[in-house]
């Protein structure tokens, strides 16, 4: 049997929808440092950051490009199905503007779904790429799942928003971009769609503590704590507080060049 060495600098990017905005500033900041990335894992949003920057888009670009259309010009409206929304013209967006393939990425991408069904975390790096991204990206209720391959698929967040794993076979050192930080808030604070963002922050919050522990870099843009994951307009915050989060640990981040 043959062992791989593990060796290289692997990248995970939560999910966290419109917060996600701040993975792209965090791509900024390691593309000026030139953080050389062996491989790519992410999870929604994340799935889309990673998708986007190794198809060749720089990041000011991506967040152009995403924010220039609002997310319901995306969706048709289906009422009566799973969910309030389907994934149809996203994934006819998206195939406009990435490869339709892994294999056509510049580095090796790994995208964290969840079957609803099977109820567990599934892993895609090869193959069609825009579907299962999509399928990432699906919140449940919000979204319909999305068919592929004979599994339904709905956000990989649901089951493991920080997906680290895969890169753990592979890379010896990883930097970890999480944008669902959780801090106490008021009573007034809590409105529905509010409760809907707060619980999420809670659920996948469960999972980050001990993952934290594993990262040789682990940022989390503090402008992340006041955006809400369906709030667009406020990708430019959200850019520059990652790109800020990953410039105050710069020293850290050179210093895996030469670890």
């Amino acid at each position: 049997m043959v062992v791989m060495e593990k060796s290289g600098i692997g990248l995970v990017l939560s999910g966290g929808g419109a917060r996600g905005f701040a993975h792209f500033g965090v791509l900024q900041a390691l593309d000026e440092l030139k953080i050389d990335v062996r491989a790519v894992a992410g999870a929604s949003a994340g799935a889309i950051a990673g998708a986007f920057w190794l198809s060749g888009h720089k990041p000011q670009e991506s967040i152009e490009l995403i924010r220039s259309y609002s997310v319901f010009s995306w969706m048709r409206l289906r009422w009566r199905s799973q969910g309030i929304l389907n994934m149809e013209k996203v994934v006819e967006l998206m195939e406009k503007y990435l490869p339709a393939t892994f294999e056509e990425l510049s580095k090796p991408l790994t995208i964290c779904a969840t079957d609803i069904l099977a109820g567990e975390s599934v892993y895609y790096h090869s193959g069609p790429l825009v579907k299962p991204m999509c399928g990432s990206a699906a919140l449940p209720v919000l979204f319909d799942p999305l068919e592929f391959e004979g599994r339904r698929l709905v956000d990989g967040g649901a089951l493991n928003n920080l997906p680290l794993e895969p890169l753990q076979e592979t890379c010896s050192k990883i930097i970890a971009v999480h944008v669902n930080p959780v801090q106490p808030i008021r009573n007034e604070d809590l409105g529905m769609r509010n409760v809907v963002d707060r619980t999420i922050r809670l659920v996948v919050g469960q999972q980050i503590a001990y993952k934290k522990a594993m990262c040789a870099v682990f940022i989390e843009p503090p402008e992340s704590l006041q955006s809400s994951m369906f709030d667009l307009k406020g990708a430019d915050k959200l850019f520059q507080s990652g790109y800020d989060s990953a410039m105050a640990v710069k020293d850290d981040l050179l210093a895996l060049k030469t670890s």
